[in-house]
This record gives C-alpha cells, sequence and structure tokens, in this order.
C-alpha cells in the first residue's frame, strides 16, 4: 500500500518535469518560427541576432554582444514590453537597467469586453481631394479614349478618399457596439492634425531647411511621406490600442502609369516581418523586433488579417492574392501560413506596437471597380460614398467582432 501512493508521486513529479520541458520546448518554437518564417527575411537578421533554447542574442555590426535575454526572463520582458515607456526598455536594452528594475505589472488574463476596448483605425495616405493626391502620386485618371465603356469623359480615384471613407464608415460600425475608436487623421489631412499646405506653411522653411527651396510635389515624396508615416505611428502607439487596423486600396503593379483599366482584381493583408539588419541597426529598431518574437502581436494580427482578407473576398466578390499574383508578394514578402496573409517590410508593420492588419481591399484600376469606386450613391452615418467602400468597411467590421467573439 505504501508503495503505490510512491509511485504515484514520482510518476507525478516525472510527469510535472515533461510538461514543463514541453512548455518551454513550445515556447522557444514559437519564438524560433516567428524569426524564421515570418521575420528573418532572406536570413538578413543571422549576423544580427541569435535565437537559443536558453536566450536570444542581439550584435552589433561589429559583431560584439550587445544583448541577452535568458529563456528565464522572456515572459517577463514580454509583458514589459506591451507596458513600459519607450525609454525604460531603452535603458534595459543598453543594459543601463535591469529587468529586476521594474516590477511585472499584473494583466487581467479575462477576455475584454466590446466597450473594453480601443482600435485605432489608420486611413491610408493624406488626400482629401484629387489636388492633394496628384501630389502624394496616389490617383487614378482614366478617360473615355483609354476606357471605352465609360459612360462620362473621365473619372479620377483618390486613394486617400477611398480609405478615408471607409475608415469613417468603420468607426461608427464599431462605436455602435461600444468600442472605443480613433482614426489616425482628418479628411484631408495628416497625422500632424492638419493638412499638407498647413503643415508646410508653419514647418517648412522652419525645421527643414535643407528643402524650402523645392516644390511641394517634390518635396513630399523624398521627405514628408515617410516623415509623416512617423508621427503616424506615434499616434497610434500613444493611444495605445488593443488593435490598429490599417486600411488601403490597391492596383496592379504590371498596368504601367494606370491610364486605362485592368483585368485584375485581388485583396490581400499584410503584418509585419520581412526584416533586413538595416531595421534593427537602432534600439527602437531592435526592440520592435524583439517584441515581435517574445510577444502575440504577430500571432494575433495573422489571425485577424485572415479574417479580414476572408471578408473582403467574400463582400467584394474577388479572389484572395496568391504569390504568384504579383511580384511584390513572390519576391518581397514571405507567405504567413493562412492564405492571403503575407509578411512585408513596411513602416507602420513594422514600427505599430499592437496587433494589425494592414489590408488592401480591391485593385482600384479593375475594369470591374475603377467606375463603381466613382458612384457616391450611398449615405452611411451622414457619409456620402459608393457600394465598394461600404462593403470594404463591412469586411473590416465582421472580421473585428468575429476576432472578438472567439
Amino acid at each position: 500500500m505504501v508503495n503505490v501512493p510512491l509511485a504515484m508521486r514520482f510518476a507525478c513529479i516525472i510527469l510535472l518535469w515533461l510538461l514543463n520541458f514541453v512548455a518551454v520546448s513550445q515556447t522557444y518554437q514559437q519564438i524560433k518560427n516567428r524569426f524564421d518564417n515570418y521575420l528573418n527575411y532572406h536570413a538578413g537578421l543571422n549576423s544580427r541576432v541569435q535565437i537559443e533554447t536558453n536566450k536570444i542574442i542581439f550584435y552589433n555590426e561589429q559583431k560584439q554582444i550587445v544583448f541577452i535575454i535568458l529563456k528565464d526572463d522572456w515572459q517577463k520582458m514580454a509583458v514589459l514590453l506591451k507596458t513600459l515607456p519607450q525609454d525604460s526598455l531603452e535603458k534595459i536594452f543598453r543594459n543601463e537597467a535591469t529587468l529586476s528594475n521594474y516590477k511585472t505589472p499584473s494583466i487581467n488574463p479575462a477576455k475584454k469586453s466590446l466597450s473594453e476596448l480601443k482600435i485605432m483605425i489608420d486611413p491610408g495616405h493624406i488626400a482629401g481631394n484629387i489636388s492633394m493626391a496628384r501630389i502624394e502620386q496616389k490617383y487614378l485618371h482614366f478617360t473615355k479614349q483609354n476606357y471605352p465603356a465609360l459612360k462620362q469623359d473621365s473619372i479620377d480615384i483618390a486613394e486617400g478618399v477611398l480609405t478615408f471613407q471607409t475608415a469613417s464608415v468603420l468607426k461608427k460600425m464599431l462605436e455602435e457596439k461600444g468600442i472605443t475608436v480613433a482614426l489616425t487623421r482628418q479628411e484631408n489631412g495628416t497625422s500632424f492634425g492638419c493638412s499638407y499646405d498647413e503643415w508646410l506653411k508653419t514647418n517648412k522653411e522652419k525645421k527643414i531647411k535643407p528643402h524650402t527651396t523645392v516644390s511641394n510635389g517634390k518635396f513630399f515624396m523624398p521627405f514628408f511621406k515617410d516623415y509623416e508615416l512617423q508621427q503616424r505611428a506615434k499616434v497610434i502607439n500613444d493611444f495605445k490600442p488593443d488593435m490598429t487596423i490599417i486600411i488601403h486600396y490597391n492596383v496592379d503593379e504590371k498596368n504601367i502609369d494606370w491610364k486605362k483599366p485592368s483585368n485584375k482584381d485581388f485583396c490581400v493583408t499584410f503584418i509585419p516581418g520581412c526584416l533586413t539588419a538595416d531595421n534593427i541597426k537602432t534600439v527602437q529598431g531592435q526592440l520592435n523586433l524583439l517584441r515581435l518574437l517574445l510577444t502575440d502581436d504577430l500571432d494575433e494580427s495573422e489571425k485577424i488579417s485572415s479574417l479580414v482578407v476572408n471578408q473582403l473576398s467574400k463582400q467584394l466578390n474577388i479572389p484572395i492574392a496568391k504569390k504568384q499574383d504579383a511580384t511584390y508578394l513572390s519576391e518581397h514578402c514571405m507567405s504567413a501560413s493562412t492564405e492571403g496573409v503575407y509578411s512585408r517590410n513596411l513602416a507602420l508593420c513594422r514600427t505599430v506596437q499592437s496587433p494589425l492588419v494592414y489590408g488592401e481591399c480591391l485593385y482600384q484600376d479593375s475594369e470591374n471597380e475603377c467606375y463603381a469606386l466613382t458612384q457616391n450613391t450611398e449615405t452611411a452615418y451622414g457619409i456620402k460614398t459608393n457600394k465598394r467602400v461600404m462593403l470594404a468597411a463591412q469586411s473590416f467590421y465582421n472580421a473585428i467582432i468575429n476576432f472578438y467573439s472567439k
């Protein structure tokens, strides 16, 4: 009788040890999978990051160790990466402070209700009219000569207008569910809280002296576009969203100059990944990589992106893009484990500190889309738009609600 409970106790000890080993192994495998299959583009990070079963090592360009995070600290670091301010995280990474300097914040494991959620929506680009769309080179102009099926002499499409309409409708739909929602910009506005022209008047000569002699259009592409994206990421991260929705409308990359319609039409979504050594030259870049390795941001991004791309395909009745459908997908992206989701090295994908979906709803230059996108026959929440935008907004909404109902 005595030997039985002793044997059972021994068996339990062995079982617990095995379970602990499996859990550690799974954690390592999860991190290694993120690194190998989502983040490490063409092995470009191999000289700067080493993933081992018991530690992660960061090196500088001279192959000197700059930071080591041990397995026992992975969980705590994951929490701190989501809760500490950037300057505190940088102190840890520069070895100016240790993890023991910071208490691990208590995080409520209970699932949030919709009324507790915060969602940031980023309407891609800034144009609220064709004039601004020409400056940022995100517009289409089709004439009857190149598109005989047109019922008018010409049509103009500004992507920034489409994204803002989609974001505005989606915002209202989510708010009806009690969700707190914010936009990164307003109509024909930048993430600085003003229009591009207004920003130029107050900032160009004062802050960006080397560019003061160039025209507005030439100034936008070499400097302002990337500068504004940095501000957009800051606006998003300061909001501390549970999720970020980035809305774009695509074009056929091979439809040169987009002067006539294409016969292609796809939807696709992007998540963080495809990083290179250049992306982790700074401490901030290295911390962004560490966050993607240690937290579930990448996994959650893939989940919401899969839901979004399937909803876009269903609602808009268009196919999901496969890797061979575009050069940038086959040559500059890494396929996620779910259809229509790709890791891509985009500025916001790198720097936004929350789960995200970067959705390309449809091809604006598709012969089945370009005319429909100009027919603003629908009104929702006081917003005048077209049926395709309404269906795109519905797609994002359905995906978000499905994501949080599981």
